[in-house]
């Protein structure tokens, strides 16, 4: 592409994402830190689950979310005529990742999140006991979502919007954990997986709440959704790479965690369709074990990061011809298109 809704962005325009992860940062270290403090006066022995609340939520994270949100606003009105409701319903977005996280860690026995323990582990070190660790950080996922929710819905929402908004963050929610729960079950619908879990609350759903904060047209609604959809299936393509190849110390995240829980991710997938019968076998009983490495080298042998890349190249081009629709703001659409790039090259 070379129009202009897909040429590269400017330093300004960068700036724009640094500014709002600044905001963001802001505003859910006041809300973290006052959530903390009422608990400790509200609720004294409870306090260690707000505290990893807080711990995970502040450790990182690339606020991409927040940014395809602001963009999807910008697509239809400049965002800073709504610069408080985008913050706080970007903060909405965080702490709902943060929920997420939380239970997700704790169902797929991961011990590593953003470069520090998983927050089922830290509470069970805190408590020495494992169940008691669980039990407490579930409570934690759901405290954050309670928080995920008032911020989505804070008074700084424009009234006549705030319905609208409401619906988009319900129906975000909803959909990845329809997403989860085929992921836990391991179905083999993948293309539901990939929409529902993570195309949904990554992609389409930040773009909703963007949309309905701004007020936005049917007509823009539609090339929105057009973008959305095929980019967060690639999102997920690109994990599932991360999941499987991805350097720990590079992603925060265990290494090779897809292949030691055995997940019917899009590389084995790739793989178990185009393996000799033998390889095959051999790497379904490597899968779900230590020996990870030689799973990864069946993934290579039957040549599934190349037939993956090629498919998030596939999808992320699908993406940038939506953006050429002239119910888009230029501005808004330059900044989806370097979003874009940005979720299909990352490497963590």
């Amino acid at each position: 592409m070379t129009s202009e809704s897909t040429a590269p962005a400017t330093a300004s325009q960068l700036d724009v994402f640094e500014d709002l992860r600044r905001r963001v940062d802001a505003r859910l270290e006041s809300v973290l830190t006052e959530s903390e403090s009422d608990a400790s006066r509200r609720a004294k022995d409870a306090v260690d689950t707000v505290v990893q609340v807080r711990d995970l939520t502040m450790r990182g994270g690339k606020r991409l979310r927040p940014a395809m949100l602001l963009a999807a606003v910008e697509c239809v009105v400049e965002w800073k005529t709504l610069a408080a409701a985008v913050v706080d319903t970007s903060c909405g977005i965080e702490l709902l990742q943060t929920y997420l996280l939380i239970h997700d860690d704790w169902m797929d026995g991961d011990a590593v999140r953003r470069g520090g323990p998983t927050v089922h582990v830290s509470l069970a070190k805190r408590y020495n006991d494992d169940h008691l660790g669980a039990s407490a950080a579930i409570l934690a996922g759901d405290f954050a979502s309670a928080l995920a929710q008032d911020m989505a819905l804070s008074p700084s929402v424009p009234k006549a919007r705030l319905f609208d908004v409401a619906r988009a963050f319900i129906t975000m929610q909803r959909e990845v954990v329809l997403g989860q729960t085929l992921d836990v079950l391991n179905s083999s619908d993948l293309e539901a997986i990939h929409d529902l879990k993570t195309g949904s609350y990554t992609v389409r759903g930040p773009i909703a709440l963007g949309h309905a904060l701004a007020g936005g047209s049917p007509e823009q609604w539609s090339a929105l959704e057009a973008f959305a959809n095929p980019l967060g299936v690639a999102f997920q393509l690109r994990d599932d790479l991360i999941g499987a190849f991805g350097d720990e110390k590079e992603t925060g995240k265990s290494a090779a965690s897809d292949l030691r829980q055995a997940k019917m991710s899009a590389p084995v997938r790739w793989a178990l369709e185009r393996l000799p019968e033998a390889k095959k076998s051999e790497l379904r009983s490597v899968l779900g074990t230590d020996q990870y490495v030689r799973a990864q080298e069946l993934l290579i042998e039957s040549g599934a990061p190349e037939g993956v890349e090629r498919r998030i190249d596939e999808l992320e081009a699908k993406a940038l011809a939506a953006l050429e629709s002239p119910a888009l703001r230029r501005e808004g659409a330059r900044l989806l298109a370097r979003l874009a790039a940005l979720m299909c090259k990352r490497k963590k």
